[in-house]
């Protein structure tokens, strides 16, 4: 703004000396008015940056500005740990007995890793980590280059999802097979809520009672989480994609990445992660083996209460519809039937199809279900107006990530007891 007043003024003076020694000219003075234009330089702010990803945050740049200015308040005399969600980096607080390790989160509360662009700030983080925990299965599409950049530099990259036992392969059909191949509704048995054990294996592969059983789908030896980042080559995310900023989440085969809706799973893969952040970080294995021993104790009593809570639920009440395939493990887990979902894929950066949406509409009609449920990180325009065209109620839903310390979803643990009560409610 100095700079355009000194050039305004300048630019009267100018025209006074002239009007004094020239009397009117009409040439001089359109060509004095114009001179604003010519020399009105653009502002440049620090907020450029961010600007890049407004299209798709709204407001999440400015408190992405501010949680840069936390995270790089790093405490030099722990090692520091990089998680890229809010909910991984719940978990690994607990993992590190919180505070055997100064744990980060890249993508901030409230915010859907599939979006997230990092920013200057957030690869100065991953790069200064001893360990980055990150989801993957293409969770956080915009931190992969990002990922396998700092890999290459030797930072160990501890991909939660390539430990998980059993995951569950999307078939990008909305769900709507759900009955015949996974006999949610007579083979799952909600009323002593664990029934579905037997036929999908959890109390073998998850290890329930002492969270080891990954052990026997030799992720130890297949991934080597020691050096945390073996994955880039077994997975070939390079030769394979090759097109991180194409498909813009349209990965509508493999794997689903949201694991952290069975906290069976994630209990089973804390072993595993508390050993790789101890070995890259050197901090107290056996402390950390005991909290790992807490911690899942912890999560496999949520995992009961949640149990508890969805009994409540009549079995032909027990159907899902989302925005896009975000409930799958929870409905895996707890017996629960897709109906469909408003976005086709993993994604939620994928795109709705009008004619798909119109037969969930009337699938939902069919299936008599009282709800569906939007996701709190992303908009709802879509699945309100199935809800509009249904009859049926919107329950918002805090998916992708967790909530500021006061809004009841600030924990993992919170998130699960949170998500599960709402579906309850929605549903009984």
């Amino acid at each position: 703004m100095r700079g355009r007043y000194r050039t305004t003024m300048a630019m009267i003076g100018a025209m006074g000396l002239v009007a004094a020694s020239c009397g009117s000219d009409d040439d001089t003075a359109d060509d004095t008015a114009d001179a604003p234009e010519v020399t009105d330089a653009p502002v440049v702010d620090d907020d450029d940056h961010d600007d890049d990803g407004d299209d798709d945050h709204d407001d999440d740049g400015d408190d992405h500005e501010d949680d840069e200015d936390q995270d790089h308040e790093h405490d030099e005399d722990l090692p520091l740990v990089v998680a890229t969600t809010s909910i991984w980096a719940d978990v690994t607080e607990h993992v590190v007995c919180h505070g055997l390790a100064d744990v980060r989160a890249v993508v901030p509360t409230g915010v859907d890793a599939h979006f997230y662009e990092p920013s200057l700030q957030d690869r100065g983080l991953m790069g200064d980590a001893a360990i980055v925990i990150a989801n993957g299965l293409f969770l956080e599409e915009g931190l992969i280059s990002t990922l396998e950049t700092i890999a290459a530099e030797g930072v160990p990259v501890f991909e939660v999802a390539d430990h998980i036992a059993e995951p569950i392969e999307f078939a990008g059909d909305h769900g709507h097979d759900h009955d015949d191949d996974h006999g949610h509704d007579d083979d799952h048995g909600h009323d002593d809520g664990h029934s579905h054990d037997d036929d999908h294996g959890h109390d073998d592969d998850h290890g329930h009672d002492d969270g080891h059983s990954h052990d026997d789908h030799g992720h130890d030896d297949d991934h080597g989480h020691d050096d945390g980042h073996s994955h880039d080559d077994d997975h070939g995310h390079d030769d394979d994609h090759g097109h991180d900023g194409d498909d813009h989440g349209h990965h509508h085969d493999g794997d689903d990445p949201h694991v952290w809706l069975d906290p069976a799973r994630v209990a089973a893969v804390l072993p595993v992660l508390g050993d790789a952040i101890a070995a890259a970080t050197g901090i107290d294995a056996d402390a950390v083996a005991e909290c790992v021993a807490d911690y899942q104790a912890e999560l496999l009593d949520v995992d009961a209460e949640m149990t508890e809570m969805f009994a409540s639920i009549d079995d032909d009440l027990r159907r899902l519809v989302s925005t896009h395939e975000s409930l799958g493990y929870l409905a895996d887990r707890y017996g629960f039937e897709i109906i469909g979902t408003v976005l086709e894929g993993t994604s939620s950066m994928a795109e709705t199809n009008p004619a798909a949406l119109e037969e969930l509409a009337n699938d939902v009609i069919a299936a008599g279900v009282p709800a569906v449920f939007a996701e709190a990180e992303t908009s709802q325009a879509d699945i309100e107006a199935l809800a509009g065209r249904a009859g049926v109620e919107v329950v918002v839903l805090p998916t992708e990530a967790l909530g500021d310390p006061d809004s009841g979803y600030g924990t993992y643990v919170e998130f699960l007891r949170h998500n599960a009560q709402l579906i309850s409610d929605a549903l009984s």
